[in-house]
């Protein structure tokens, strides 16, 4: 249903329903970013038109969305955003090396998932949701740990208890 697209609770929730235990959820707290950063890094060597590359275009519709699922969270994550285009740019990485990080995160990704959480991937049922949605996710967790936002993060959970309840 479109209106779930934009919704935060349902984005959240189907992404949190993916990640229980707790060496998993770490594993993604680190490499959830890095990916990120890593995709980001690799994207702007691909020029698309006058000086923006893939990464410039991709982040408007990032930036966008998030702002859309939560204004104040959004608009931090998209200062976010902007800094690490700011980093990017800055770069003097080969490429062999992003994609050796960018590869190697994705590998703790689905060894998260296999040997600890003992089950697939959100991706694997939903690819673009989860690619969108996963650095979102773990900066909304971050906000969690840190005490913000506590009325979201114990309605996931209510919500993830009442559907295993189910």
């Amino acid at each position: 249903m479109v209106s779930d697209l934009f919704n935060l609770r349902t984005q959240l929730g189907f992404y949190k329903a993916y990640h229980h235990n707790t060496v998993n959820v770490m594993i993604h707290s680190v490499f959830v970013p890095t990916i990120f950063v890593t995709s980001c890094m690799i994207l702007d060597r691909i020029p698309v038109f006058n000086n923006w590359s893939l990464t410039d275009v991709l982040s408007i519709p990032f930036a966008t969305y998030y702002i859309i699922l939560h204004r104040v969270v959004g608009l931090m994550a998209s200062a976010l955003i902007m800094l690490i285009l700011y980093y990017v740019k800055q770069r003097n990485t080969s490429l062999k090396l992003e994609a050796g990080i960018w590869f190697t995160s994705w590998l703790f990704q689905f060894i998260g998932h296999g040997v600890f959480e003992k089950r697939k991937p959100a991706l694997l049922d939903n690819l673009v949701q989860s690619l969108v949605l996963a650095p979102y996710f773990i900066f909304f967790e971050f906000l969690f740990v840190l005490g913000f936002y506590s009325e979201i993060d114990d309605q996931l959970k209510r919500d993830l208890k009442e559907s295993k309840d189910v």
